[in-house]
């Protein structure tokens, strides 16, 4: 996640999460150099000083290697907006081209659909998994989860073996109109 000074707080390599603890957390520049900790920063630094170079208002980056999520991208299949978790994450989701994951490419592939499509939350990575961004951390946690739920009910969709209906542009607007103005509160 991003800190107040600018600095990244990121998670170490080679750390398994389930030791992890808060000291272990590592604090790097956006030049990917280590700021504090006594360990080095994730692999996937690059990844995620990228797209908070590229996109200042984010807060906080979230790289996983979910199966859904995974498979979808090692086919090149885009996510379509056929569910509402989808939606929510500004969707379609796209796959980014393949690029060596570690890499500054592999960053500046993610960085470029984030700053194309602002209202973008999730991106698939081509064989390699997926990011998503949001306004804190728990809120790029709760994207993560709702690609990977998206991903995994698209995938389930598909093996029907009949079309996967998609919203339409009306249905879109209705959703926003009702959730943005509801005319019933519960």
């Amino acid at each position: 996640m991003r800190l107040p000074d600018g600095h990244i707080a990121i998670t170490p390599t080679n750390v398994l999460y389930t030791t992890l603890k808060p000291q272990d957390i590592v604090i790097m520049n956006l030049n990917n150099e280590l700021v504090e900790g006594k360990h080095q920063p994730s692999s996937e630094k690059r990844l995620h000083a990228e797209i908070y170079k590229a996109r200042p208002a984010v807060q906080a980056v979230v790289h996983v290697h979910s199966r859904y999520a995974i498979a979808l991208a090692s086919v090149g299949m885009e996510i379509p907006v056929s569910n509402i978790e989808i939606l929510a994450l500004g969707g379609p989701i796209p796959v980014a081209p393949f690029a060596t994951p570690g890499t500054v490419e592999v960053g500046l592939g993610a960085a470029k659909y984030f700053t194309e499509k602002p209202e973008l939350k999730a991106l698939l990575l081509q064989n390699h998994g997926m990011v998503t961004i949001g306004k804190d951390l728990l809120d790029a946690c709760q994207n993560a989860y709702k690609a990977e739920t998206g991903a995994e009910i698209y995938h389930l969709a598909l093996q029907t073996g009949k079309p996967v209906k998609v919203l339409t542009k009306e249905q879109i607007s209705n959703i926003f109109t009702h959730y943005k103005d509801p005319k019933e509160q519960c």
